[in-house]
């Protein structure tokens, strides 16, 4: 396997000031083949996936492939794009939609996930060592998705810290999100296609535990929103019952459009499974 070396302390992080994630709550991590199971509490067999991480030499090619639990995706901003007179992301895809009558920079889920999918060059002080070549090399890491919760829940990286400039602060990029999402492009099988195209896998590359295209199919059911700035501000969830969204601003619950969920300062979003959420929609629709 490959061995990192000295790691370089990055100058900007994204760490968050969010409330403990789901994954804190338990601080022993279930063994693997538990996660997703019945075996597990509630919260792992909803929340959890797997996540597949490829360290590869840039030299010769070897690989090194580990896998880890997951419990939500944090994602950062991509540096977004300007838009003017509501005009934004002409060629939206996986169900974006622009938005209209703003003039900031917009980013999009989409790109949040390519950019998580993407494979990073590792830097000079981050040279691992390769069983292979028999020495450090350069590399680059890649992540993707191994196996897919049944809730799969997305937090968006709003505050930045600099060690550097000894300064935080909110990011406040405009976020497009689908209301259905297609989870296919980001999954270990998509990713390792797309690098290895019609060769043969080695044999470290084969995953075993393919997902149906059924289950990488999600419909958006909540989101969290933080208005303000970072030493002070407010949390609202928008809650989607029936194709219905509701605003929960503490102690009142109002109805509100569509329009106001897709203009909402995304924090956190939350997909089900879509074959799980019009069943829910079903059964509701029956009482």
């Amino acid at each position: 396997m490959l061995r990192p070396g000295p790691r370089a302390s990055r100058a900007i992080s994204t760490k968050s000031t969010r409330p403990p994630s789901l994954g804190s709550a338990h601080l022993t991590a279930p063994p693997s083949s538990c996660i997703g199971h019945g075996d597990c509490c509630i919260a792992h067999r909803v929340f959890s996936g797997i996540l597949r991480s490829d360290v590869i030499c840039t030299n010769c090619g070897f690989s090194s492939t580990t896998f880890e639990p997951c419990m939500d995706f944090s994602l950062d901003l991509d540096a977004g794009c300007n838009i003017s007179n509501g005009v934004a992301n002409p060629k939206a895809r996986n169900g974006e939609r622009n938005l209209a009558g703003m003039n900031s920079k917009v980013s999009t889920l989409m790109r949040c996930l390519e950019r998580f999918t993407r494979a990073e060059r590792l830097d000079a002080e981050q040279k691992f060592f390769c069983e292979r070549c028999k020495e450090r090399q350069e590399s680059l890491k890649q992540m993707s998705i191994r196996r897919l919760p049944l809730v799969s829940c997305f937090h968006i990286k709003r505050f930045e810290h600099s060690s550097v400039k000894k300064m935080s602060r909110k990011v406040d990029h405009s976020l497009q999100f689908p209301f259905s999402l297609d989870m296919a492009p980001y999954l270990s099988s998509s990713i390792l296609r797309s690098r290895y195209g019609n060769r043969i896998f080695p044999s470290e590359a084969i995953d075993s535990e393919p997902v149906s295209e059924l289950s990488s199919e999600f419909e958006i059911f909540a989101v969290i929103m933080h208005s303000g700035k970072l030493d002070a501000g407010h949390y609202v969830t928008y809650l989607r019952l029936n194709n219905q969204w509701y605003r929960c601003d503490d102690a009142w619950v109002t109805r509100v459009d569509e329009h106001t969920v897709r203009t909402s300062q995304a924090y956190m979003l939350f997909y089900v499974q879509k074959t799980l959420y019009y069943k829910a929609c079903e059964r509701a629709a029956e009482v």
